[in-house]
């Protein structure tokens, strides 16, 4: 193949690519599916403008080892060890209720080995299409964001940990030894990565960094990324699970951020080749000859995944309403279900047949994606309205507690028992409303009056006496359900004070709009304690300090968010001559205690003269448990007095000889 020849194919495949992900970025797709469409556009079984597939694949393949290279730089061991009960309790039971699943209902047209390994690449969800909307959405701090967040974190390490045992699901190979050697292998590479990750890598990618060559950095790390691949495939696993190993020993290294933004670059390129070579080897007259199957095969998948993840997450401990929005969330196909289907095709598992009914139904999941995280909400909302956990402290709250006037809090994250706190400390009766199990029944023990429920719900509500209620605090991390709490609460009580808190500033109106009294946006709350902190440091003026605050706060931050808006205009009455900002930040504070020997003792201030005489100012006088605050010029200063002092250091030295000895 001449340059040319090469240099056409990627013009092609860069330039649809850039036009077809444009597109659907209008009707918000995510740009795994432009890729995929681009790849049938161009291919052998659409326009045919590129027909040397295997060109391609060539790069795609280095692009799934930039991808995995990239994957491990982010998964320190440190960080998984810390999150392990998390990631196997919550992801363990998904994969394994969904992998259950999916391989009952394939034994009944595959055998015993082809059936798992179907469910194990049909259990995997697409890590991009999730991420992206939970980041869009807000959401990636609530509880099924979390909740979710984990599950893919852990099927991306099951997906990395599948491909060395691809070959042993072969029928032929698939010998209890041959596992067992596979897995003593990977154990011993494994071993080996936490010991080179910790004492031999960052040495040397210290020495390296300390060359400060930028591109003598770069070329080493692809260098350690490709040799390590290399050599971990001679030990008979695949060039991904290389470069997996590669990412991890870096990962320990404080370099490990600097690497991953020298690689994305690279990784980001490789990776769009490789969706576009997966929608090259699409059949489109395969798909249009089994539509019908096709659709009815993505449609199980979806909906078999809904239930896996869902029976996953109640059996781990979550809620009804967290298992749902999980499921629905995790239900498009993942990217490296791709990759692991073309290494089952590469190595005989799968036949071509088997091959298109996956690829076709896995784009139909992430196509279908987008319109399920629309109404999400809307199907827990209702889902949860049949389906109800029934908990016995509710009817516990209503026999043993009349609550008149109390405070409800929703969600007892940090700044829910801050405010727990707080309201106990003072005496105002509350009570807590938490998603979370694990957490109701820890601070159960405590003594918390705190119960399992989704405050979306009005029955919860009514539950936790919204109509009796003076005040409910919000400090959920999820937009759309505290929207969804303030509108019920508002309707069940429409006297009742609300305050929430948000993320975002852009919520602020809407809330309001919804019921809310009171929003306090997180986004700009440091902003206004910034600049209070900053007027404060210069000495502005205290009562128009607080009368600019106020404007932020009042306006709901509205200051903040215009551009129309002139802040010089705002704060022009504040500013200070420099030299008297800086005059003011010179004086300082001390104390003097009068003792028997002191010349002030029995002496009036006014006879001492301290402010004629030295420029010396007396603030307070502490006498014994009284506090005399500006004493006047006649106020006579006793021994065991302790007076606090105002002025420049120099001339503070001066007052207290003067209150020694009576000398300045």
């Amino acid at each position: 193949m001449d340059v040319v020849e090469f240099l056409k194919i990627f013009a092609f495949i860069f330039g649809i690519s850039a036009l077809v992900v444009y597109l659907l970025h209008k009707v918000r797709l995510p740009p795994v599916i432009g890729f995929l469409i681009s790849g049938v556009i161009i291919g052998p079984y659409g326009a045919k403008l590129v027909e040397r597939v295997e060109v391609v694949q060539v790069l795609a393949e280095v692009g799934v080892i930039l991808l995995l290279f990239v994957l491990g730089l982010g998964l320190s061991l440190t960080k998984l060890l810390e999150m392990r009960r998390f990631l196997l309790v919550a992801g363990g039971a998904q994969i394994i209720m969904t992998v259950f699943l999916f391989t009952i209902l394939s034994l009944l047209f595959f055998e015993l080995n082809l059936s798992i390994f179907i469910g194990l690449i049909a259990a995997l969800s697409s890590t991009a299409i999730v991420l992206k909307y939970l980041f869009d959405s807000g959401e990636i701090d609530s509880s099924h964001g979390r909740v979710t967040t984990g599950i893919t974190i852990f099927q991306d390490l099951v997906a990395i940990f599948i491909t060395p045992f691809i070959p042993l699901f072969l029928s032929s190979n698939f010998n209890p030894i041959n596992f067992l050697v596979k897995l003593l292998n990977s154990s011993l590479i494994l071993i080996f990565v936490v010991w080179a990750s910790r004492k031999l890598v960052p040495p040397l990618l210290f020495l390296i960094a300390k060359s400060r060559i930028r591109d003598l950095f770069i070329i080493s790390v692809l260098f350690l990324c490709f040799s390590v691949a290399l050599i971990v495939s001679e030990l008979g696993f695949s060039l991904a699970f290389g470069a997996f190993v590669a990412g991890l020993l870096i990962s320990e290294s404080e370099y490990s951020h600097q690497v991953t933004a020298d690689i994305i670059p690279f990784r980001e390129s490789l990776m769009a080749i490789f969706f576009v070579s997966i929608g090259m080897l699409l059949n489109v007259n395969f798909l249009m000859e089994n539509f019908r199957v096709v659709v009815l095969i993505s449609l199980l998948i979806i909906l078999i995944k809904i239930l896996g993840t869902s029976l996953g997450i109640l059996i781990s401990g979550g809620g009804i309403k967290t298992a749902f929005i999980s499921g629905i969330l995790l239900a498009p196909i993942s990217e490296f279900s791709f990759v692991l289907i073309l290494l089952g095709k590469k190595f005989g598992l799968v036949d071509d047949r088997i091959y298109q009914f996956f690829i076709a139904s896995a784009v139909i999941t992430m196509v279908l994606s987008p319109i399920l995280f629309t109404y999400v909400h809307n199907l827990a909302a209702f889902v949860g309205n049949y389906i109800k956990v029934k908990d016995e402290s509710w009817e516990r709250l209503k026999r043993e507690s009349e609550l008149r006037e109390h405070v409800i809090i929703i969600g007892f994250g940090l700044n829910g028992r801050s405010v727990a706190r707080f309201l106990k400390g003072i005496g105002i009766p509350y009570v807590v409303i938490e998603l979370n199990i694990s957490t109701v029944k820890k601070m159960r023990e405590v003594g918390e009056l705190i119960f399992h429920g989704d405050a979306t719900s009005p029955d919860v509500l009514r539950k936790a006496g919204i109509e009796e209620a003076k005040l409910m605090i919000i400090t959920i991390s999820d937009p759309v359900s505290s929207k969804r709490i303030v509108a019920i609460a508002r309707s069940l009580n429409s006297n009742i004070y609300i305050i929430v808190r948000t993320r975002y500033v852009a919520e602020v109106e809407e809330l309001r709009k919804l019921g809310a009294n009171e929003v306090i946006p997180e986004e700009f709350e440091i902003s206004v304690e910034i600049a209070n902190r900053v007027l404060s440091y210069f000495k502005f003026p205290i009562n128009l300090t607080k009368e600019y605050v106020s404007k932020l706060k009042e306006g709901s931050y509205e200051l903040f968010r215009r551009d129309d808006v002139s802040f010089n205009e705002l704060v022009q009455n504040l500013a200070l001559p420099k030299n008297l900002s800086e005059h003011l930040r010179r004086v300082e504070f001390e104390t003097y205690w009068v003792k028997s020997n002191s010349r002030a003792k029995q002496t009036s201030i006014g006879e001492m003269a301290l402010r004629s005489r030295t420029g010396v100012t007396v603030l307070i006088v502490k006498r014994g448990e009284e506090i005399f605050i500006n004493p006047s010029a006649d106020f006579k200063f006793e021994v065991g007095d302790l007076v606090v002092l105002m002025g420049e250091r120099n001339k503070i030295e001066k007052a207290i000889q003067l209150l020694d000895n009576g000398e300045a």
